[in-house]
C-alpha cells in the first residue's frame, strides 16, 4: 500500500505543473473563441469581412422562401446575413472601390465556410463581387434601420 501511495504521490507532484500549464492554456483558447472574431466586432466598431453572395440558388425556385425575420427572401434587394449582427443593423460595405448600404436580415454563413457576410446577389452586383464570389469587404456599422 506504501508503494502505491508513494507511487501516486510521485506521479502527482511531476504531472502538476504540466495540468496547471494545460489549464492555463485552455482558458486562452477559450477567451480567444469567446472575444471578437475576424469578421466579428461590436455594432460600434468597423471591420473586414470574408463575403459571399446567395440567390438565383435553391431559394430562386421558392416563390415564398423567407429570411430569419421573417421577410420574403428577394435576391435583387440590398441585404446581408450575418451570425452575430441585430437584425436591422445596416452595414455599408466597400469593395474594390465600390460601397453599397445593406441591411441585415437574415442569418448565415455557416461558420465552417470560412466567411463571415453573405450578400444577396443586388448587393454583390453593385460592389462587383458576383464574377469573383467571394472577397474581402470593409463593413462600417451604420446603426438600426
Amino acid at each position: 500500500m506504501k508503494r502505491i501511495f508513494g507511487a501516486v504521490t510521485i506521479l502527482g507532484l511531476t504531472t502538476a505543473p504540466a495540468l496547471a500549464h494545460h489549464a492555463s492554456r485552455h482558458l486562452a483558447h477559450h477567451h480567444a473563441r469567446h472575444s471578437p472574431r475576424h469578421g466579428e466586432a461590436s455594432p460600434t466598431e468597423g471591420f473586414t469581412a470574408n463575403a459571399s453572395f446567395y440567390g438565383g440558388g435553391p431559394r430562386r425556385y421558392e416563390p415564398n422562401a423567407r429570411t430569419a425575420n421573417g421577410e420574403i427572401f428577394d435576391m435583387w434587394d440590398m441585404t446581408a446575413a450575418h451570425r452575430t449582427l441585430p437584425m436591422g443593423t445596416r452595414l455599408r460595405l466597400t469593395y474594390a472601390g465600390k460601397s453599397v448600404v445593406v441591411r441585415v436580415n437574415d442569418r448565415g454563413p455557416a461558420a465552417w465556410t470560412g466567411r463571415s457576410l453573405d450578400l444577396s446577389r443586388g448587393a454583390a452586383t453593385q460592389l462587383g463581387l458576383v464574377t469573383r464570389g467571394t472577397g474581402q469587404v470593409r463593413v462600417e456599422v451604420l446603426g438600426r434601420s
